[in-house]
């Protein structure tokens, strides 16, 4: 997606991670290197772009997923994607089911005087 990945970028993601996990865990996160993490970071945004990135690193910490580790999320955030994915067709499906289910009971209780 993103080709050029400029330090700004990089650095507000790192800083969204950060904030995510003070307020998931009321401290900073002890074992990170700012230096060393950046290029994961960086693969990120190259990979996903920056408004997907800092999506999946939200998602990141709505699952259960022990400590939020931040190699949990550099290793995996290509199958959190996907698991983002996943999720949002399956809730559109079952907006269309219930959608089509509503219909159904507003046709039988019209068709049966209820």
């Amino acid at each position: 997606m993103a080709t050029k990945v400029s330090a700004a970028q990089i650095n507000a993601l790192m800083d969204r991670y950060v904030k995510k996990y003070e307020d998931t865990y009321g401290t900073k996160p002890t074992n990170f290197n700012r230096f060393r993490e950046k290029w994961g970071f960086q693969s990120m945004i190259t990979d996903l772009g920056t408004n997907r990135a800092a999506e999946v690193v939200d998602y990141y910490f709505e699952t259960r997923h022990i400590g939020h580790p931040v190699t949990g999320l550099l290793y995996n955030y290509d199958k959190l994607d996907e698991l983002m994915k996943e999720r949002a067709v399956d809730e559109e499906n079952r907006a269309k089911l219930r959608r089509e289910s509503e219909q159904r009971v507003k046709e039988w209780r019209e068709a049966h005087g209820k």
